[in-house]
C-alpha cells in the first residue's frame, strides 16, 4: 500500500481496488491483463491490471459481488465482508470456508452475514486473516488499512505453513 502524503493513515478505508491491488503486489494472485475490461466501470489500465488479476485467478474470482459486464465499483470502499470473501479465497482457503457455510458464528452479529458467507468470516477469524472488534465482526464496516496491512502479512505466513 502506499502512504496517504508521508503517512500511512491505518484508520483510512480501502477501495475495492485497493484491496485487488494489494493481492496482486502481494503475489496472491498472478497478473493478467485482457485486450479490453471486462467490468464497465473499469477503463484505464493500472486499474484493469489489478481487478482483472483479482477476478481471473486460479481459483475464481476474489470479489463475489462483481459480475463480468456489470460493474467493479472500484472506487467504493471494500466491507469486511467482501475483503473476508476475497482475503480468504486468495489464501486458497475457498474449499475449506465453503464447507463451514452456514455454520453458527461466535460473533454477536452472526446475523448480519448471510449463511452462505459465514464459512468465509469464520475462516478468516480462525485464521486470523481477520479480527473481531470485541464480539462484533461489523460486516458492514470499511476495512482499514491497518487491518489490510495486518491480513496481508498473514496471507504470507500462511502461504509457508
Amino acid at each position: 500500500m502506499w502512504p496517504y502524503g508521508k503517512r500511512f493513515r491505518p484508520e483510512f478505508g480501502v477501495t475495492r481496488v485497493d484491496l485487488a491491488a494489494a493481492l496482486v503486489f502481494g503475489g496472491r494472485v498472478p497478473q493478467y491483463l485482457p485486450a479490453q475490461s471486462g467490468f464497465a466501470d473499469v477503463r484505464d489500465e493500472m486499474t484493469m491490471i489489478f481487478v482483472e488479476s483479482a477476478q481471473a485467478a486460479t481459483g475464481g474470482p476474489l470479489f463475489h459481488d462483481a459480475a463480468r459486464g456489470g460493474n467493479f465499483r472500484p472506487d467504493e470502499m471494500t466491507n469486511r465482508l467482501t475483503a473476508a470473501i476475497a482475503l480468504v479465497r486468495a489464501a486458497g482457503l475457498r474449499a475449506e470456508a465453503e464447507a463451514l457455510a452456514g455454520a453458527p458464528l461466535t460473533v454477536t452479529d452472526a446475523n448480519d452475514i448471510p449463511a452462505q458467507w459465514r464459512g468465509y468470516v469464520s475462516v478468516a477469524l480462525s485464521r486470523g486473516i481477520l479480527t473481531a472488534d470485541g464480539a462484533y465482526f461489523r460486516p458492514q464496516n470499511s476495512l482499514t488499512r491497518a487491518a489490510l496491512a495486518h491480513a496481508t502479512v498473514r496471507l504470507a505466513t500462511i502461504a509457508t505453513e
